[in-house]
């Protein structure tokens, strides 16, 4: 029996007979795509190179199998909390044993393949080989078709060097009217195609009886089942060169080409390529079979993710204050959700490690991996993660030059989003009573691009502010996957999540009594007011898209708000268009009161303020003129701001600053004064006409009698119930901490990869 040949298996057939054992011949011819070689294995070594490939095949398979395993624990750990307030220990204990599981395996790959450095930026001690079977053109019936393999640099080296394996060149530099490449490249260098004839023609023009002579003391050519004449028609090398021409047509801009470096090789190998693929005809792309969050561009060298961090179930962010004299205060439930697009080297890194840092060129912004692990499953549950708004210089991430960020392949896509679980409101037919406490929605994007943005927010976990008509957020990359990770997010808040934006920011003020927000910048809570009242007064328009278009800046917004305020409340005597706009405006509220519920107290407070302008005009405008009343549709308007107010902390911060600016008393003057002095105002307004001024009263009282109940519960808080007017059934219901918050929560679509 050969050396390349080993035992598979063995049967008995009866006990009379003797024992059949079946033999494995290992292959002892390779190709290297990149170096365009053939590679062939001495005799001798042939069993033990193949036990090399399979172990390390077998190590990444491993790895990505408890990846899947994390990710499906996860997964009914949450779909368990969406349906008990307490999902059974055992959901939890699954969660911790496969995160140990996959924390083993993720060492035993690291120490497989050895370092990387994050500083280089570059890995290069996996070869990639294709295994020739030596055959003919056509596949025997159920074959499958070779896989690629991937060896360690040193050992391959190792056995050139100890003539255990011998290499010849396709190159065929020396032949008359040969190519030297069987690639077709672009203008850019970049592999275009494989050329299957000139493959052919180079297979077919080596000199076989040469090579024969020259390895005569590497292979034993006889009794091997392997015809070198024959590699000019062999199924594997041509199928692998059809295959890879086509996943390299499969897409328009990415992936268009095929990549034999060093980092493509890396990215591969990690994403499991050589165990578990297959390619799919229609899309012309290969995809990572068992992986349900990620999908390869093998050719390229390009890998899809989506990325839930620290997990899709997310957790609670508490800042604690730089003063001590301060409380730490809640951000409540937040998560990370990305889609990122990344090639070779630091695509891979991605794939390996637990923790990411944000990388930053320029005006881009990306992620790799970055070494470290995970807070551990059981932490992230039993309680907040705690950091302080001002970062440590060491969780800065890497800033790349241009050529360091194109040569380590992080041209990708990044986009994504910061989300939060929002608490579900109350539907229009279930009153108080819901079938779930919240959901998971983005209230601010991330995109590649922070052209205008680099430099905003630093040194600093989380931030808030308004640059070029966008509200900005820098968020640590530590905030979604723990200690260890590095750099911070820009992200920015788009016309689609504007909204989601304004409620996680009242949402956030409710929680903290309406005390001062100071992870927003007081010039961007300022403009987010002003944004809300010129919403209210032509709702026809998005103020915010439009400012974002056209990058305003904060003195514009100003400058604007000024003059539509100052238009709003001109009650001159022959100011007939600002009593029709003053009467527009109370329509607009009327029929979107549960807007307001997103507005900041100091909105509120204007909008009463400019509601409450009357003059002569306005006295003898058929449009505030009602069959015994005046005024209707302004005074139901004043209902709707003071139906939607939460709190009585908040009610005090509304009737406070109730004037053009919504500023709150000057130096000198109480708010309780204010206060008082802005309720009779409203009484006597309310008065105009029919007599409303009743339902101010009930209004504040009922409040009033909420404020005791909450006293009397004050341990508890209104965390996890959704804001609501403060007339509904559901208002009235729900007080207090919400038991079920975060449980009985959805946490979104099922099989995000986990990095």
């Amino acid at each position: 029996m050969s050396d390349a040949d080993i035992s598979v298996a063995e049967s008995r057939i009866c006990k009379s007979k003797p024992v059949v054992v079946a033999h494995h011949q290992s292959a002892q011819c390779y190709f290297c795509p990149e170096t365009e070689e053939l590679v062939f294995i001495a005799d001798s070594e042939a069993a033990e190179f193949e036990a090399h490939w399979k172990e390390m095949q077998q190590c990444v398979n491993d790895f990505h199998q408890e990846k899947i395993n994390y990710s499906v624990a996860i997964e009914k750990y949450g779909i368990a909390a969406e349906a008990t307030a307490a999902p059974e220990a055992s959901f939890h204990d699954a969660v911790v044993r496969a995160e140990e599981d996959l924390e083993l395996k993720r060492k035993e790959l690291k120490e497989k393949i050895g370092e990387f450095s994050i500083q280089g930026m570059k890995y290069n001690d996996v070869v990639e080989l294709v295994p020739v079977s030596g055959q003919s053109a056509k596949r025997k019936a159920g074959e499958k078709r070779a896989p690629v393999v991937y060896v360690k640099k040193g050992y391959y080296s190792q056995g050139k060097d100890g003539r255990k394996l011998h290499t010849v060149s396709l190159k065929s530099r020396d032949k008359k009217g040969g190519a030297e490449s069987i690639f077709e490249r672009r203008s850019d260098g970049k592999i275009r195609r494989i050329d299957d004839k000139k493959l052919k023609r180079q297979l077919a023009g080596l000199n076989w009886p040469k090579i024969k002579f020259d390895l005569k003391d590497v292979v034993k050519w006889a009794g091997l089942v392997f015809d070198p004449e024959a590699l000019s028609m062999d199924c594997s090398l041509f199928d692998w060169a059809d295959s890879w021409n086509a996943a390299a047509q499969g897409e328009a801009k990415w992936g268009d080409h095929i990549d034999f470096e060093g980092g493509a090789q890396f990215m591969r190998f990690v994403s499991n390529f050589g165990a578990n693929v297959e390619i799919d005809p229609r899309k012309q792309q290969f995809s990572i079979k068992g992986e349900g969050g990620g999908s390869l561009t093998a050719a390229a060298g390009i890998a899809s993710f989506s990325i839930y961090a620290p997990d899709r179930i997310g957790w609670a962010l508490t800042v604690n204050p730089s003063d001590e004299n301060e409380v730490p205060f809640d951000l409540g439930m937040m998560r990370l959700s990305l889609n990122v697009r990344l090639a070779a080297f630091i695509g891979a890194t991605l794939q390996v490690e637990a923790q990411f840092q944000v990388v930053s060129s320029g005006d881009q912004q990306t992620v790799m991996g970055q070494p470290g692990r995970l807070r551990r499953f059981s932490e992230r549950r039993s309680r907040a993660y705690d950091f302080h708004q001002q970062m440590n210089s060491e969780d800065e991430g890497i800033k790349l030059s241009a050529e360091a960020f194109a040569g380590a392949r992080a041209e990708g896509t990044l986009t994504g989003s910061l989300q939060w679980l929002k608490p579900t409101a109350a539907g229009e037919t279930n009153g108080g009573i819901l079938e779930t406490t919240g959901e998971y929605v983005d209230f601010c994007k991330i995109g590649p691009s922070i052209a205008g943005l680099a430099g905003m927010g630093a040194g600093l976990s989380f931030y808030c502010t308004f640059i070029n008509g966008k509200f900005c957020f820098r968020f640590a990359a530590s905030l979604c996957k723990g200690l260890g990770a590095k750099g911070g997010f820009i992200c920015e808040v788009n016309g689609n999540t504007f909204l989601e934006f304004g409620a996680w920011l009242i949402y956030q003020l409710n929680e903290r009594g309406y005390g001062f927000f100071r992870v927003m910048d007081a010039a961007a809570f300022d403009v987010y007011t002003k944004c809300c009242v010129m919403q209210m007064e032509v709702i026809e328009k998005n103020v915010y898209e439009y400012y974002s278009f056209a990058k305003s800046p904060v003195e514009r917004i100003k400058k604007e708000f000024g003059e539509v305020v100052r238009e709003l409340a001109d009650e001159a005597k022959n100011s007939v268009e600002a009593s029709t706009r003053r009467n527009q405006l109370a329509r607009n509220i009327i029929e979107r009161e549960t807007d307001l519920l997103r507005y900041t107290p100091e909105a509120k407070g204007i909008l009463l303020y400019l509601l409450t302008r009357h003059g002569k005009w306005d006295n003898i405008d058929p449009g505030n003129i009602e069959f015994l009343d005046r005024y209707g549709e302004r005074k139901e308007a004043v209902l709707c701001v003071l139906r939607s107010i939460q709190t009585k902390p908040e009610w005090h911060k509304v009737l406070s600053r109730v004037n053009s600016q919504g500023n709150g008393p000057s130096e000198g003057y109480s708010e309780l004064d204010a206060v008082e002095r802005h309720e009779r105002s409203l009484v006597d307004f309310l008065k105009l006409g029919e007599d409303r001024d009743r339902e101010l009263y009930k209004i504040k009282y009922e409040r009033s009698e909420l404020a005791i109940i909450y006293d009397r519960l004050k341990e508890f808080s209104s965390s996890g119930y959704a804001l609501a007017m403060n007339d509904t059934v559901y208002y009235k219901l729900n007080v207090g901490r919400n038991p079920n918050y975060p449980r009985r929560c959805k946490f979104g679509p099922c099989g995000a990869d986990v990095v």
